[in-house]
């Protein structure tokens, strides 16, 4: 129910608003539930649900056309050429072309984006989203489109900053990122699941405002946003998970209670009160549960290894991952894990016997190059490491950790000048990545290039000024 979002997150984790499911402004674009979009609307907000339009038995919609939008949405303002703009009668006149704009999967399923928003053809640029006007006049153009709605409605159009700014600039890796994600974090006009989203955007860094974000994030009234924050917390410090994740194992919204259950999962027993102890070995439960809901998939027994590993049950992992390459020999994730699972447990030559079979059983993943590429430096094959790490950097251009690993590794090897191309290529995707603007630092520094070392410490810094490491790495350069 619309006023319930908890009872709907005790059975489901539906996807946030994910590059690839999703445009930046929440349009849908992958084939995705209805529920993602729906979210979004101010419909909801307002406390519309479904059955308000559609018939809850037949799922009909309860009157044709524009009648189902009129239950609520007065005629005379909205069902005239004065607001709809097209001529009455024909398609533009109908209140879903501008305002669900359709989808159509596999030629023949069409999809209607549920978010009911406003075109904002002028948001194309921000977002790099499609507007509603495209699907009839893409031959025009987005600036087109909102020339002439500035036209129509002038000062009265809808102006106002969009949640997809900041999702873009973070997709993108763009300077702005951090400060457009915690700005529009603290707007109450954001819906609930870009606030979830956004929440995963954050990096895990010395940066006492992301940290700040995810402790509200986690108080958040709505269960979406407080899962989001605790998955977010997986990977800080053991001190700050603790501090903000063990109210979630007793949240009463499963969904929460798995996610920090999940954080927690490797916390040492006198981390925990007694009740905290329990209360994770009861979420632990639930997450087990809930994972082997989908036995049948490959990814659900990964999840499983990856949590048995995290609490120092080798056997059960390996066991685990076995299952999922049972499932689908085909499954790289799985070698890539089982050869790290080798490694941890000094079984180097079955680490190098998994990685070889990924090549051979999924020869197109960037993955198992990389886990090969660095299973070779360990082996002290400079030149067979280097060639499957830029394979990997290759296949996966958007992974820029591959580059960025790349790029140490032929620093190591004695190529500096080769490493600062590699992280240069990289960072020009990801021109706000923390992990290449130090490495390039650090690397400029290594060769008496001072100047260009403190201009890669002042970006990082100009695009997380509260981030205690960039503010280290620039003292230090100084």
């Amino acid at each position: 129910a619309a006023g319930e979002p908890g009872r709907f997150l005790d059975h489901f984790s539906p996807a946030l608003l994910e590059r690839g499911l999703y445009h930046a402004d929440g349009r849908i674009r992958d084939e995705v539930f209805e529920t993602g979009s729906f979210l979004q609307s101010r419909m909801y907000r307002a406390g519309v649900s479904c059955s308000n339009c559609h018939d809850a038995h037949t799922l009909e919609l309860r009157a044709p056309g524009n009648a189902v939008c009129l239950q609520c949405h007065a005629a005379p303002k909205f069902d005239t050429v004065e607001h709809f703009r097209h001529l009455p009668g024909g398609a533009g006149a109908q209140c879903v072309a501008c305002h669900m704009p359709q989808t159509f999967y596999m030629v023949v399923d069409g999809r209607r984006d549920h978010g009911l928003r406003v075109p904002r053809p002028d948001l194309a640029d921000q977002t790099g989203s499609p507007s509603a006007c495209m699907q009839c006049h893409a031959d025009r153009g987005e600036r087109w489109a909102a020339d002439a709605i500035a036209g129509w409605f002038g000062d009265e159009r809808r102006q106002e900053p969009h949640f997809g700014e900041a999702l873009h600039a973070a997709w993108n890796g763009r300077p702005e990122a951090r400060r457009l994600v915690l700005d529009f974090l603290g707007r109450p006009e954001t819906p609930s699941i870009a606030r979830a989203s956004l929440l995963g955007q954050l990096p895990v860094a010395a940066d006492p405002g992301v940290l700040e974000a995810l402790r509200q994030g986690a108080a958040d009234a709505d269960p979406l946003v407080r899962a989001a924050a605790l998955r977010q917390l997986d990977g800080w410090p053991l001190r700050e998970r603790v501090r903000l994740t063990a109210a979630g194992l007793a949240d009463p919204v499963r969904a929460v209670r798995i996610e920090a259950a999940r954080t927690l999962a490797d916390a040492p027993a006198e981390a925990l009160s007694p009740a905290q102890r329990q209360a994770l070995e009861q979420g632990l439960a639930e997450l087990e549960t809930a994972e082997l809901a989908t036995a049948e998939r490959p990814e659900s027994h990964l999840n499983l290894a990856l949590l048995a590993q995290r609490r120092g049950q080798a056997e059960r992992a390996e066991a685990e991952l076995r299952t999922a390459l049972r499932l689908d020999p085909g499954f790289a994730p799985a070698y890539v894990n089982l050869a790290d699972l080798h490694r941890e447990t000094g079984r180097e030559a079955e680490a190098e016997q998994a990685l070889l079979e990924a090549l051979e059983r999924a020869p197109g993943t960037a993955e198992s190059r990389h886990a090969l590429g660095l299973l070779r430096v360990r082996q002290n094959r400079p030149d067979e490491a280097l060639a499957l790490l830029a394979e990997a950097a290759r296949l996966a251009p958007e992974q820029v950790r591959y580059a960025y690993v790349h790029g140490v590794a032929l620093h190591s090897y004695g190529k500096p000048e080769e490493a600062l191309a590699v992280l240069r290529a990289a960072a020009e995707r990801r021109p706000n990545d923390a992990e290449l603007l130090t490495a390039l630092a650090t690397i400029s520094r290594d060769l008496g290039r001072r100047d260009e070392a403190r201009r890669y410490a002042e970006q990082w810094l100009a695009a997380a000024p509260d981030d205690l490491d960039a503010q280290r790495l620039l003292e230090s350069l100084r």
